[in-house]
């Protein structure tokens, strides 16, 4: 059976927005967004973490991804192609897609994003 989903931007950039300030700074470092800058380094109406999702989303930017702990430790990338993946995964894992979900569902979309599967908690 094909299940499609019309996703809103804005509903991605919400729960991503979750997971970037709340729910993932834990394991996460994004090291380089000079990309992201080019397209929304003057806009003061977004936060960093809305400039990020963004540029994915209408700029189709690839921002990389690394581990807190480890900056040389790459983990994989936000892309257009990593955020079709991610919900993929993310409702095969039986899990709810909600725009206002909260920090923790957040984080497990985020991972599946990233890395394609559930690593950290």
């Amino acid at each position: 059976m094909k299940v499609e989903l019309d996703i809103p931007d804005q509903d991605i950039i919400d729960v991503m927005v979750t997971a970037l300030e709340g729910g993932s700074n834990y394991w996460y470092d994004l090291p380089d967004t000079s990309m992201v800058r080019k397209h929304y380094g003057k806009e003061t109406n977004l936060s960093g973490a809305e400039k990020v999702v963004k540029a994915v989303l209408e700029h189709n930017e690839v921002v990389p991804v690394y581990d807190i702990e480890d900056d040389d430790y790459h983990l994989g990338d936000i892309s257009q192609k990593n955020f079709k993946r991610g919900l993929q995964l993310f409702m095969a894992d039986d899990r709810t897609w909600e725009a206002d979900m909260d920090a923790g569902e957040a984080d497990v979309f985020f991972q599946f994003v990233v890395m394609g599967e559930i690593v950290y908690g």
